[in-house]
């Protein structure tokens, strides 16, 4: 399970309109969870280069 700060949360909550749909307010923390991800893995090196991915799809289209 990946976990966020409370003080990312409060912040981008705080950000948001005074009446808000749960919805949004959900979307909103998988977006910051999805960055979060994202980030830490361009920190341990799982990335791949763009000649990479052309490399692979075009693998897969044949």
């Amino acid at each position: 399970m990946e976990t966020i700060s409370k003080t990312v949360l409060i912040d981008a909550i705080s950000l948001m309109p005074d009446q808000v749909d749960i919805e949004e307010v959900i979307e909103q923390v998988i977006l910051i969870s999805k960055v979060a991800r994202a980030r830490q893995q361009i920190l341990d090196g799982q990335v791949s280069s763009h000649e990479e991915i052309k490399d692979q799809y075009s693998k897969w289209l044949g």
